[in-house]
């Protein structure tokens, strides 16, 4: 475990943030992490629309008296709003006990954010602030039939990103450092599931595979806290660490640096160690993503 239990925060009732508060911008420059500039102001009836959804799936059954309450929106405007949804299938009014609640419909408004875009979602900002500190760009991996995809990157914000393409990238599980943390991380019965899916790899490339010897590299990989992978004939040397989900390595974060420019005595204190902390704190806010309900 990288970090002790948390308990969940309290869940909050919903409110619309100030227009001066709001961090979104649709047509930013892809890299750019300044989201303190809207585009426009935002819909206010579309904001509406969403809060009041997000009341309505936070009570069992709603009543227009208690959507008042949570929401302040109007109770003219929310009737209005009820009779919208309603006619669309993401709400329906129970007769029987006079109120409101919403259909399996909703469901379909999540069905594209899961895994990955959860992940991206925790993430984002800490990778930012990663990289920010520690200039190296950082990347994010989920496994993806036998291999690790790169789902996100701070590749176009570091001032030494690499060479070549990183962001959907399939990387291997046995030699590269996000593969070896993800077989390291995983469970006993994942981890057996992919090692003979890499053996049966392996045969059919003609090529050797040692599956002792990668399970004696994993226990010690396991025992640090991270994977390596370089040498002296590497131009760069890459790390990684494991996002866990409670206890299961539901990805890894990897960063990768040039071997000359960082000494082999501060890989630990200047990345690895941040990349753990940082890890830490991804593991806490999904949890927090989680308890919300997604």
């Amino acid at each position: 475990m990288l970090d002790s239990e948390l308990k969940e925060r309290p869940a909050r009732s919903p409110q619309l943030p100030k227009y001066n508060d709001l961090h979104c911008r649709a047509n930013s420059l892809r890299g750019s992490v300044d989201e303190h500039k809207a585009s426009y102001a935002p819909v206010e009836s579309a904001r509406r629309v969403l809060l009041l959804l997000q009341a309505l799936n936070a009570q069992r059954i709603a009543t227009i008296g208690s959507l008042h309450q949570v929401t302040g929106l109007s109770k003219s405007t929310i009737v209005r709003m009820l009779e919208t949804l309603i006619s669309e299938g993401y709400v329906v009014r129970d007769n029987f006990v006079g109120g409101y609640s919403v259909t399996s419909k909703v469901v379909s408004l999540a069905s594209g954010f899961s895994g990955a875009p959860l992940l991206i979602e925790a993430a984002r900002s800490r990778a930012v602030a990663l990289t920010n500190d520690i200039k190296w760009p950082v990347s994010l991996g989920t496994l993806r039939d036998g291999h690790i995809l790169v789902s996100f990157t701070t590749a176009p914000i570091s001032p030494w990103s690499y060479p070549f393409p990183v962001l959907h990238r399939f990387l291997d599980l046995e030699l590269t450092a996000m593969g070896q943390c993800y077989l390291a991380f995983c469970d006993d019965e994942e981890r057996a599931l992919l090692l003979n899916a890499l053996t049966q790899q392996r045969r059919g490339q003609g090529k050797p595979f040692d599956a002792a010897r990668v399970l004696r590299d994993l226990r010690v990989t396991r025992k640090r806290g991270y994977a390596r992978v370089g040498g002296p004939r590497r131009v760069f040397d890459f790390v990684a660490v494991p996002i866990l989900d409670g206890q299961r390595c539901s990805a890894c974060m990897g960063v990768g640096f040039y071997r000359t420019a960082v000494a082999s005595d501060r890989i630990v204190e200047s990345v690895i160690q941040p990349m753990l902390e940082t890890a830490s704190a991804i593991k806490v806010d999904m949890r927090n993503l989680n308890s919300s309900g997604y």
